[in-house]
């Protein structure tokens, strides 16, 4: 039954997230204050246990092995803090100039580093979590300096950043799940074994799914009411951020899968990275360095940063992923001769060939 209603999801995770926003513009005017409050007070947990529930699945020598392909990283950095900023920068000049507070909220849309979707959306295609979580962590570290210089050059107006609530937000929604989800892990595998494990994948992705789900519920209802008062003003930036994920999407996965010729295994994490943003942290600092109007330059790409991601999934879930292994070579000196090899890492797995073939030699080493 669990299986059946978390492939049910899955297949048709584009209708759930619309349905889930569309709820929220309708529900949400009509909840109470304090249904509201406690709403919000719901976030931060349900974050983390997303996030916990996602990473479980995960290998740590899957993690590690990320840090071995330190070109993605790199080029998953650029893309996600660099480029998509500058991707946002001419759609919110074009569609939300005159209005300057809502065109420096989707300038700060664009500059925050990836949220915590980017490791759910990259668990639930089976891609690489290790290179998803490495790269959460790196830009949420650039993303200190790059969010304030960010703004000061392209916003034109210098942002007040509070650096320990970053550094709060990544000990609390990404190393802080991923430290508990590792204990889980070795828990469960010490006392009852991998097969036990991968019993309760389904119940964990399903709760991952739901939680994601209420996570879009609760972010448009807060706002809802707000939203509808002033949609005039809106029309304008709402057609920019659509646009924005409209480009986002295709433009990474050209660059990340066709130009540097990334696997699609390597490339999802990096591709969601660059175009889904860590929205709850663009609103607080939205909230604190410029008011109402600028948080609406980031609540309206809320409307369609799951949508838009749902639709990419399903594309993605049809193609062929396949984990790349990690070739790494060294010259090391065995019975006098220096012998290339070449470990290779495939499921979190070490294999070790040696390209010269003496084989007396190598095996009388390696016997030792």
């Amino acid at each position: 039954m669990v299986k059946k209603s978390n492939d049910f999801i899955k297949k048709n995770l584009v209708w759930f997230v619309l349905g889930a926003v569309l709820l929220g513009f309708l529900i949400g005017p009509n909840l109470s204050k304090h249904t509201l409050k406690s709403m919000k007070s719901l976030i931060l947990p349900s974050v983390f246990t997303m996030l916990w529930a996602s990473m479980i699945n995960m290998k740590v020598e899957h993690f590690a092995k990320s840090f071995k392909q330190p070109k993605k990283l790199l080029v998953g950095n650029i893309m996600s803090l660099i480029v998509a900023p500058l991707l946002m920068y001419p759609i919110a000049l074009i569609f939300a100039s005159r209005t300057p507070k809502i065109f420096a909220g989707m300038v700060l849309t664009g500059l925050v580093p990836p949220g915590g979707f980017m490791p759910y959306w990259t668990m639930i295609l089976n891609a690489n979590m290790g290179l998803a979580v490495s790269l959460a962590l790196t830009t949420f570290v650039f993303a200190l300096v790059i969010i304030p210089y960010g703004m000061k050059f392209l916003a034109g107006s210098k942002v007040h950043v509070d650096v320990m609530f970053l550094f709060e937000k990544i000990l609390i929604l990404l190393v802080g799940p991923f430290v508990l989800a590792m204990i889980t892990r070795w828990a469960i595998i010490h006392k009852k074994g991998e097969q036990e494990l991968n019993k309760y994948k389904p119940y964990l992705s399903l709760l991952s799914s739901l939680l994601a789900l209420y996570l879009v519920f609760t972010g448009v209802s807060l706002k809802a009411a707000f939203l509808l008062k002033h949609i005039q003003i809106l029309v304008l930036p709402v057609i920019g951020a659509f646009l924005y994920y409209l480009i986002a999407y295709p433009f990474s996965y050209f660059v990340l899968h066709k130009l540097f010729k990334f696997p699609l295994f390597d490339a999802i994490p990096l591709i969601y990275g660059t175009s889904t943003k860590d929205l709850s942290v663009a609103m607080a600092l939205a909230a604190a360095a410029f008011g109402p109007l600028t948080l609406l330059g980031v609540v309206m790409s809320m409307i369609f940063q799951m949508p838009m991601a749902s639709m990419w999934y399903k594309y993605f879930s049809k193609l062929e992923i396949k984990e790349e292994e990690v070739v790494e070579r060294e010259v090391v000196e065995i019975g006098g001769k220096e012998l290339e090899v070449i470990d290779v890492y495939e499921e979190g797995e070490l294999k070790e060939e040696l390209v010269e073939t003496d084989e007396e030699i190598i095996e009388e080493e390696l016997e030792k």
